[in-house]
C-alpha cells in the first residue's frame, strides 16, 4: 500500500475512533429512548448519532426533527419515526447493498480509475444521492479531458438478499475543440496578448502543438487571468464576461467581453515610522521608498505593494526588530493612488499550532523544513508571506495557501492548504542540429518519491556521435535544511573520429553538496571518481598526447561552484544576473594527467522598450598538477554557441588540420540584442542580432598551429519559444580568423539557447 494510501487509512481509523467515542456517549444518553427496527446492515449507533442531539421541544416537533435529520442523511431508502410514551421508535428501510460495479463503454477512464473514486465517495448502498454524486464526479473529469457532450446513466440489477449490482453506461461523444477565440472590448491590447495570457487555444502555425479541447470549466479561470493581466497593467476596474457559441461539428467560438475601464497609476509612496527612534533604519528607509519611487513605473499593481511591504519588512529584520505590523493606506484621486506605508509595534506574537492540509501524498516534514517554523515561535506578516513564497517555489506544489487565524491576542494559528500537482514526468524529443547532428533525448524524473520531496532521474541523450546516460537523485540534509545533497551516476561514449581520431568511454559516479545562503546565492560541491577509456580510431592523425595515453585511466576529482543568479528565466531572461565562480580538481592518475580548471561565467540582460540586450563572457584556465600533458577532452574548445561562426571545436590549437588538442586558456565574450517579432507572449519569436568574440590558446605540446589572436564574427538569428522547447535558427559569419579554423555558418539548436 503506498504511504498516502495507509495514512489515509489510519487518519481514517483515528476518526473513526473518535467518533465511535461520541457515539458511546450519545448511546448512554440515548439507549433507552429509541428503538430501531429493519437496520440490517447499519449499526444502531450510527442512525442515533446522525440524529445527534434532539431540541428541548415538544415531542411531535421532535419526531418531525429525528425524521427530517434520517431523511436528509440520504442513507435510507424511507424511515418513519413514531413516539410510544416511553421510546422513539424508528423503522428504516435500507437501501440495498452494493455487490459489484461494472463499467460498460468507458475507453477514456479506466476501470481501476473508477473503482477508486466509488472508494473514495464510499458508495456501499443503492443511493440515488450517491450514484449520482458519482456520475457527477465522473463528468466533471470527462469534461476536464474535452469530453463536454459525456453522458452517463446507471442500471441496477437487485438480488433478493437486497443487494445489487450497478450498470454504468458512458456515451463519451467526442471531444469538442475550440475552433476561435473571439476578444472584444480590448481597446488597449492587442488580441495576440491577452491570448498568450489564458489556457484556452486554438491551433495555429506557429502554436501547432496547442491543446485546442474545450474546457468549460477553465473558462472561468482564464476570466481571472485575463483579470489578473489587466490589473497588473493599472486597470482595477476591469470586467470580463464570457460566450460560447456551440456548433454541430464539435467545435465551438469562445467570446471574452472585456470592459477595461480606467487605468490608475501610483501618484506618490511615503513611509510613517511608528517605531522607536532609529537613525540608521530611518534613513535605510527613506532611501528604500526613494528607489521604489523611481522603480513603480507609475502603473498602479497591488502586488507591487505586496512587493514593497515585504522588502520593507526584510529592512526591519536585518535591523533585529521582530515585532511589527505593516499597513498600506490607500488614497485614490482622480485614478492616481498615494500609498502610505504605516509600520507599528507590536506584541510579540506566537505559533499556537501549524495545520497543513492538502497532502496526501507529502509528509508533513517535507513542508516543515523549508519555512523552519515550528510551534512556539514568534511570528509575523513577513514570515507568513515567506512561507507561501517557499512552499510555492516546490516543483510538486501547484498552489499553497497560507493563513494566519488569531487565538488570543499572543497566539495564532498557521493554516497552510497546498494542492499537489503530478511529480512524476517523461520527456522524449528528438532534434536536428548541426552541431550533433540527429539527436534522440528521453529522460524519467520524479520530483517527490514516496512524499519525502526526493527526486530522482534518469537521463538518455545520443546523438551520431555521442551517448550519454545519467542516473541522479537529490534530497535535502535533516541537518541543514538550506543544503540539497545528491549522487548521479553518468556513463559517457564519444566519438571523435572524424575530427580527431580517437574514441572515449567515461564512467563517472558523483556526491554533491549544495547550499543556499539564499534564494539567489548558492555553493555547490562535488567529490567525484572516473573511469575513462581512450580508443585511437588512426594513429596516422591521432594528437601524440590521445596515442599516449591510450587505454584505461581512473581519477577522483572535486568540484566548487559559487553562483549568484537573479536572472527572471532560466529559458528566456529579459533581466536580471548570473556571475558564477567553477573550479575543478582532478587528482593525478595512472595517466598522469592532474589538473586544475577554473572557469568564470557572467551574463546580464535587460530590457528596454521590448528589446533585450544581453552581455555574456567566461574566462578559463587549467593548469597541470605535476606538470604533464593534460588530455585534450578536459582543455577549453571555442564554436557553437559560444562563437557564432565557427564550427563546435573550430577554434583552438591543433595538432594538424583536422587533429584539435585544446588550448589552456579561453575568452569569449557574446553580445545580444533581441527583439520580439509576435505579441504571443506565451510562445514568441524573437529576431536576434549579435556580436561575438573569442580567443582559446596556450599549450605545452607540439602542435602546428596555435595562437591568442582575438576571433570576432556576427550574425543575426531566430528564437522560437515553442510548446516543445526553444528552437534557435543563426547566421554567424567570421570577421577576424585563422586559415586553419573551422566555419560553421549557420547554427540549428533545439534547447537552451544562451
Amino acid at each position: 500500500m503506498n504511504y498516502w494510501k495507509l495514512r489515509s487509512v489510519k487518519k481514517s481509523i483515528i476518526n473513526k475512533a473518535l467518533f465511535l467515542l461520541l457515539l458511546l456517549i450519545n448511546v448512554e444518553v440515548y439507549a433507552k429512548e429509541f428503538i430501531i427496527e429493519g437496520n440490517e446492515y447499519t449499526d444502531k449507533d450510527i442512525v442515533i448519532s446522525i440524529i445527534d442531539k434532539i431540541p428541548d421541544i415538544d415531542v411531535e416537533s421532535q419526531t418531525n426533527y429525528i425524521l427530517k435529520k434520517l431523511i436528509s442523511s440520504n442513507l435510507f431508502k424511507s424511515v418513519e419515526v413514531s413516539y410510544d410514551s416511553k421510546n422513539y421508535i424508528i423503522k428504516i428501510i435500507e437501501y440495498p447493498s452494493i455487490n459489484n460495479f461494472f463499467y460498460i463503454n468507458n475507453e477514456r477512464i479506466e476501470d481501476t480509475d473508477i473503482d477508486n473514486i466509488v472508494r473514495e465517495l464510499e458508495i456501499y448502498t443503492l443511493s440515488e444521492f450517491k450514484i449520482n454524486e458519482l456520475i457527477q464526479e465522473l463528468s466533471k473529469i470527462y469534461q476536464s479531458f474535452g469530453y463536454n457532450n459525456i453522458q452517463i446513466e446507471y442500471k441496477n440489477e437487485d438480488y433478493s438478499n437486497n443487494s445489487s449490482d450497478i450498470y454504468l453506461y458512458f456515451n463519451e461523444g467526442n471531444i469538442t475543440k475550440i475552433n476561435k477565440i473571439n476578444i472584444i472590448g480590448n481597446d488597449t491590447f492587442d488580441k495576440n496578448i491577452i491570448l498568450s495570457n489564458i489556457k484556452s487555444k486554438t491551433k495555429k502555425i506557429t502554436n501547432i502543438f496547442a491543446n485546442n479541447n474545450f474546457k468549460l470549466f477553465q473558462l472561468n479561470n482564464d476570466i481571472i487571468r485575463i483579470k489578473n493581466f489587466y490589473k497588473s497593467k493599472g486597470y482595477q476596474d476591469v470586467s470580463v464576461e464570457y460566450s460560447v457559441e456551440y456548433f454541430s461539428n464539435n467545435k465551438v467560438e469562445i467570446n471574452f467581453i472585456i470592459n477595461e475601464g480606467n487605468q490608475y497609476f501610483f501618484s506618490a509612496l511615503d513611509i510613517k515610522n511608528n517605531l522607536d527612534n532609529n537613525v540608521n533604519l530611518d534613513n535605510q528607509l527613506s532611501s528604500f521608498i526613494d528607489k521604489s519611487q523611481i522603480n513603480i513605473k507609475n502603473v498602479y499593481n497591488s502586488e507591487k505593494i505586496d512587493e514593497i511591504e515585504f522588502d520593507i519588512a526584510e529592512i526591519l529584520e536585518n535591523e533585529g526588530i521582530q515585532y511589527f505590523k505593516i499597513t498600506a493606506f490607500e488614497k485614490i484621486d482622480n485614478y492616481k493612488a498615494d500609498i502610505l506605508f504605516e509600520i507599528s509595534p507590536t506584541e510579540p506574537v506566537y505559533v499556537n499550532q501549524i495545520n497543513i492540509s492538502g497532502n496526501d501524498r507529502t509528509y508533513d516534514y517535507v513542508f516543515r523544513r523549508e519555512f523552519e517554523l515550528a510551534e512556539g515561535d514568534s511570528i509575523n506578516d513577513s514570515k507568513i508571506k515567506n512561507i507561501s513564497r517557499k512552499l510555492n517555489n516546490l516543483n510538486f506544489i501547484g498552489n499553497a495557501k497560507v493563513k494566519s487565524t488569531p487565538i488570543n491576542e499572543n497566539s495564532q494559528n498557521i493554516d497552510i492548504i497546498v494542492e499537489e500537482t503530478q511529480t512524476g514526468s517523461f520527456n522524449l524529443g528528438f532534434s536536428i542540429g548541426t552541431l550533433d547532428g540527429a539527436s534522440f533525448v528521453s529522460g524519467l524524473k520524479e520530483n517527490n518519491i514516496n512524499g519525502t520531496g526526493r527526486t530522482l532521474e534518469f537521463l538518455v541523450n545520443t546523438n551520431n556521435n555521442n551517448k550519454e546516460f545519467i542516473l541522479s537523485t537529490s534530497d535535502k540534509l535533516f541537518i541543514n535544511n538550506n543544503v540539497n545533497h545528491g549522487y548521479s551516476l553518468n556513463y559517457k561514449e564519444n566519438d571523435f573520429s572524424k575530427s580527431q581520431s580517437y574514441k572515449l568511454s567515461t564512467l563517472s559516479l558523483d556526491t554533491n553538496f549544495k547550499y543556499e545562503f539564499s534564494d539567489d546565492v548558492y555553493h555547490a560541491f562535488g567529490i567525484g571518481y572516473s573511469l575513462k577509456d581512450y580508443q585511437v580510431t588512426n594513429d596516422s592523425t591521432v594528437a601524440s598526447i590521445i596515442k599516449n595515453s591510450k587505454g584505461e585511466s581512473i581519477s577522483f576529482n572535486i568540484s566548487n561552484d559559487f553562483t549568484l543568479n537573479t536572472l527572471n528565466s532560466y529559458i528566456k531572461p529579459t533581466r536580471g544576473n548570473f556571475l558564477s565562480f567553477a573550479n575543478f580538481l582532478e587528482t593525478p592518475s595512472s595517466s598522469k594527467n592532474g589538473f586544475v580548471k577554473n572557469i568564470i561565467t557572467g551574463k546580464k540582460y535587460y530590457t528596454i522598450n521590448k528589446n533585450i540586450f544581453s552581455v555574456q563572457g567566461k574566462v578559463g584556465n587549467i593548469f597541470s598538477l605535476n606538470d604533464s600533458p593534460i588530455l585534450s577532452d578536459n582543455k577549453f574548445s571555442l564554436g557553437g554557441r559560444w562563437l557564432r561562426g565557427f564550427d563546435s571545436f573550430g577554434v583552438g590549437p591543433r595538432d594538424s588540420r583536422t587533429s584539435y588538442v585544446g588550448g589552456n586558456n579561453v575568452m569569449a565574450l557574446k553580445l545580444d540584442l533581441s527583439r520580439p517579432i509576435t505579441l504571443n507572449d506565451q510562445n514568441p519569436i524573437y529576431f536576434n542580432l549579435f556580436n561575438d568574440y573569442g580567443s582559446v590558446w596556450g599549450n605545452k605540446d607540439q602542435v602546428t598551429s596555435s595562437d591568442q589572436d582575438l576571433r570576432i564574427s556576427y550574425g543575426f538569428g531566430i528564437n522560437y519559444f515553442s510548446p516543445i522547447g526553444p528552437i534557435g535558427f543563426s547566421w554567424g559569419f567570421p570577421l577576424v580568423d585563422k586559415d586553419y579554423d573551422i566555419k560553421r555558418m549557420f547554427l540549428f539548436s533545439i534547447g537552451n539557447l544562451n
